[in-house]
């Protein structure tokens, strides 16, 4: 049994293996108010977690607004 709601996809997960998302400085996440090492593509500071729960609700509202019209 999935732990996800029926018609949703899972939220995608991020590959930051790349060094490029990290930083020896830690600073402020720019969605929880927790200190974070690494850095999303545009080098803000944004822990893995937080970063793919902000896309999968982006995603959400983005396919709601398709699918009522509301589109901008």
């Amino acid at each position: 049994m999935s732990a996800e709601p029926a018609g949703r996809d899972p939220p995608p997960l991020l590959d930051w293996s790349d060094r490029s998302h990290w930083s020896h400085t830690a600073r402020q996440c720019r969605y929880c108010p927790g200190l974070t090492n690494l850095r999303d593509s545009k080098g803000k500071a944004a822990h893995k977690v937080c970063a793919e729960e902000a896309l999968a609700q982006q995603a959400a509202e983005a396919a709601d607004a398709y699918q009522t019209g509301h589109l901008g």
